[in-house]
């Protein structure tokens, strides 16, 4: 990628843009593989404790937006 905006004759802040974030991105993957478990077992179990955390908080903000249309029609 950084040759191809090299030979497009791309200005070098162009160029250190998609080095950084090419860089970023291979870190943040690498870190995310580390971080996962290996065996599909607990890979289930952290996806199903996200999945939970998440309706948590979804039903936690249902309440509010039901009582903000009922002051609203009042």
């Amino acid at each position: 990628m950084v040759t191809a905006l090299k030979m497009a004759d791309a200005p070098w802040w162009v160029v250190a843009i998609a080095l950084a974030l090419g860089i970023a991105v291979s870190a943040l993957l690498m870190l995310a593989q580390s971080l996962m478990p290996d065996e599909s077992e607990h890979k289930r179990d952290v996806l199903l404790a996200w999945m939970r955390h998440r309706e948590r908080q979804a039903r936690g903000r249902v309440p509010n937006q039901r009582r903000r249309t009922a002051r609203s029609r009042q």
